[in-house]
């Protein structure tokens, strides 16, 4: 059962990373990342014993699945190198090309003569996958089929978790690096621990340590790979609701860019379509006739949370003025009514160092707040 959790979390980590590169411009980074995850994933489901079976009796020969996860490890290897050497060079895309393809050229040659080595070998006894590592893995019977690709795997992904670590940060994607990161120095301290065995070492560890290792270190790596998916469905639903008041209002006051409508598609495209159409409305309603004007601030001179809140005080202003004036048609209010002051043009553009994702967030939550202040005020 464990070991089914493990591959269907890779196995959904591949699928986005598959429907990613099917919304967006295929890249050698995507292509990467679903060689990596899916290979990862073959390997977590090649060590259920049933299937194990299965592939034994189809394909005629005892124990393939154990050479089969050579293979899938060796491209997972080969997937995370490959993705984190592109992301990590600065050389054009042509030269970035042909040392992916050099990469995966040295990777299958490795593949190709692991599986030979394998069924040259001959058939032995068919055993569980643990088990066949077991007796294959013994002093005296280890051999180039398994110190080959161990030695490429450790090395390879020693490089990965190096290049891993050093381009981890604090943001979203920096913190799903880190955790992927982790998964891929427990898989190269599986390697070690296997590598060690083969070599001739049986006291310091077992198979079963090695295995254990293994099954953390792809456990770690799904959740790695899904985590920034998680992330931006979470910022997404609160960037939703942080903006769902000005959003609101907006559209009400300008209903022609059509905020009203739901666009479809993933979260974070419905998020980046209504704050474009925010953005829209907010220059509509500041090109307005009959707006007054206020300079005393000037905009270098104030912080960005201040220009904010001057923004969002202009549309809640203008908010009441206009409840006020329905008031005044219906004879339910003696409150004079007037236009709203406008800081100026010029305050609705983003400042320096944020994005307009960013800047139409923040007259969001400045707008929020007035929202709230004025609803937990006193009635009268």
């Amino acid at each position: 059962m464990t070991i089914w959790v493990i591959a269907g979390l890779l196995g959904l980590a591949t699928g986005l990373r598959i429907g990613w590169a099917l919304v967006h411009k295929q890249t050698m980074v995507s292509t990467a990342m679903i060689v990596a995850l899916g290979s990862l994933a073959l390997v977590a489901a090649l060590n259920w014993h049933p299937l194990t079976l299965l592939l034994d009796t189809a394909l005629h020969w005892p124990n393939i699945s154990v050479a089969l996860s050579q293979v899938a490890l060796i491209g997972c290897a080969a997937g995370s190198c490959v993705m984190i050497t592109t992301v990590a060079s600065d050389r054009r895309p042509a030269v970035t090309r042909r040392i992916a393809l050099a990469q995966y050229s040295v990777a299958a040659s490795i593949a190709v003569v692991s599986l030979v080595l394998f069924f040259t070998g001959g058939q032995q006894q068919e055993v569980s996958p643990e088990q066949y590592l077991v007796r294959n893995l013994e002093p005296g019977r280890a051999s180039l089929p398994w110190l080959l690709p161990l030695l490429y795997v450790m090395l390879v992904l020693t490089l990965v978790s190096w290049a891993g670590m050093r381009y981890s940060n604090r943001g979203r994607r920096g913190r799903a690096l880190f955790v992927f990161t982790l998964g891929i120095g427990l898989i190269v301290l599986a390697s070690a621990f296997l590598l060690i065995r083969a070599a001739g070492t049986t006291r310091l560890v077992g198979v079963g340590t090695a295995a254990t290792l293994l099954g953390c270190a792809m456990f770690v790596v799904a959740v790695g790979s899904l985590l920034p998916a998680v992330q931006d469905w979470f910022g997404a639903q609160r960037e939703l609701r942080m903006i769902g008041t000005l959003q609101s209002e907006l559209e009400r006051r300008q209903p022609v860019v059509g905020i009203g409508v739901r666009p479809r598609g993933p979260l974070m495209f419905q998020v980046a379509e209504r704050m474009s159409q925010i953005s829209d409305a907010l220059f509509l309603e500041a090109g307005g006739g009959g707006i007054a004007r206020t300079d005393d601030v000037d905009v270098p001179q104030a912080a960005p949370a201040q220009q904010a809140q001057a923004i969002a005080a202009w549309l809640f202003a203008g908010r009441d003025g206009e409840n006020r004036a329905q008031g005044a048609e219906n004879g339910d209010s003696d409150e004079p009514t007037g236009d709203a002051a406008f800081p100026g043009p010029e305050w609705l553009r983003r400042p320096d160092g944020y994005s307009d994702r960013e800047w139409i967030l923040e007259i969001a939550r400045q707008y929020s707040k007035l929202d709230r202040a004025a609803a937990s005020g006193p009635r009268r």
